[in-house]
C-alpha cells in the first residue's frame, strides 16, 4: 500500500554525472512504488559545469526539479533555504551518494505521519556503519562533544538522513538563520537538532544501514576546526539567549 506524501531534498556539489542521474532515478523509482505523490527537489549548491547539465537531464525525470544557487559551495545553508519551497507537509533530506539504503525512507516519513517534529537516521543505533577508522573515530568525538556541551539526547547528529514536519523544520529555520560567515559549514545539523531539542520539538532515531561514499566531499580534518563555531554556539544560547 502506498504511503502520503512527501518532499525529497538532495544536495549536490560536484558529483559524478553519469552516477548523479542514476541515483536520482532510483530515487524516483522508489518514491513512485511507495508514495501516492513525491517531488525530488536537487539542490546544486554551485556545482561544475558537468553536475550541472547532469542535474539538467535529470530535471527532465517525472517528479524531478533543479534549485541552483551561484552563491555556494554553502554546506547546508543552501539546502536548509530550500526546504520552504517544499509542495509537501513531510520534507527529506538524504546525501546524493545513498550512503543510507532508501528503504529507510519508509521508516522516516511514518514517524512524521505519526505526529513527530523531526526523525533522522543515526549510524550508532545497532547497525554498524561501514566506513574508515578514522572517519569513524573522528565522528564519535564530535558527537561525544555535542552532547557534553549542550546535554543532547542525538546519538548522531550528522547522519545527511533527516525528515522533517514541514511547519516545525521552517520555525527552526526562522531561529537558525543563514549563516553568510561559511562558519557553521556542515555542524548545520547540529545547531539544528541542539535547538530542536532545546525548544520542544520531538525527535526520534531510526538506526540505519550506513556505507561511506570513499569520493565524499565531507573533510572530517578540515571540519574539525568547526568545534570553535559550537564552543561560540553553546556561549550564544547559555549567555545571548
Amino acid at each position: 500500500m502506498r504511503k502520503g506524501s512527501v518532499s525529497i531534498f538532495i544536495p549536490v556539489y560536484n558529483f559524478n554525472p553519469e552516477k548523479l542521474v542514476k541515483n536520482i532515478k532510483e530515487v524516483g523509482a522508489f518514491a513512485q512504488a511507495h508514495y501516492r505523490e513525491f517531488e525530488i527537489v536537487a539542490v546544486d549548491d554551485s556545482s561544475n559545469r558537468e553536475t550541472a547539465a547532469a542535474l539538467e537531464k535529470a530535471s527532465k525525470i517525472g517528479g524531478v526539479r533543479v534549485l541552483r544557487y551561484e552563491n555556494g559551495p554553502s554546506r547546508r545553508e543552501n539546502l536548509a533555504a530550500s526546504f520552504p519551497q517544499a509542495r509537501f507537509g513531510t520534507a527529506v533530506f538524504m546525501d546524493v551518494d545513498l550512503s543510507t539504503e532508501l528503504k529507510y525512507l519508509l521508516e522516516l516519513t511514518d514517524k512524521i505521519e505519526e505526529g513527530n517534529d523531526l526523525a533522522i537516521g543515526s549510524r550508532y543505533l545497532g547497525i554498524p556503519a561501514v566506513r574508515g577508522w578514522r572517519r569513524l573515530i573522528l565522528s564519535k568525538f564530535y558527537n561525544f562533544t555535542i552532547r557534553f556541551l549542550f546535554g543532547s539526547k542525538i546519538h548522531d547528529h550528522g547522519c545527511g538522513f533527516k525528515a522533517f514536519r514541514r511547519e516545525a523544520i521552517e520555525n527552526l529555520l526562522k531561529e537558525l538563520g543563514y549563516d553568510r560567515t561559511g562558519r557553521r559549514g556542515w555542524f548545520w545539523d547540529a545547531e539544528l537538532l541542539i535547538r530542536a531539542q532545546r525548544g520542544g520539538y520531538t525527535v526520534i532515531e531510526i538506526p540505519v544501514r550506513w556505507v561511506d561514499d570513499a569520493k565524499s566531499t565531507f573533510s572530517a580534518t578540515g571540519e574539525l576546526g568547526g568545534i570553535l563555531y559550537l564552543i561560540s554556539l553553546w556561549f550564544r544560547l547559555n549567555f545571548m539567549g
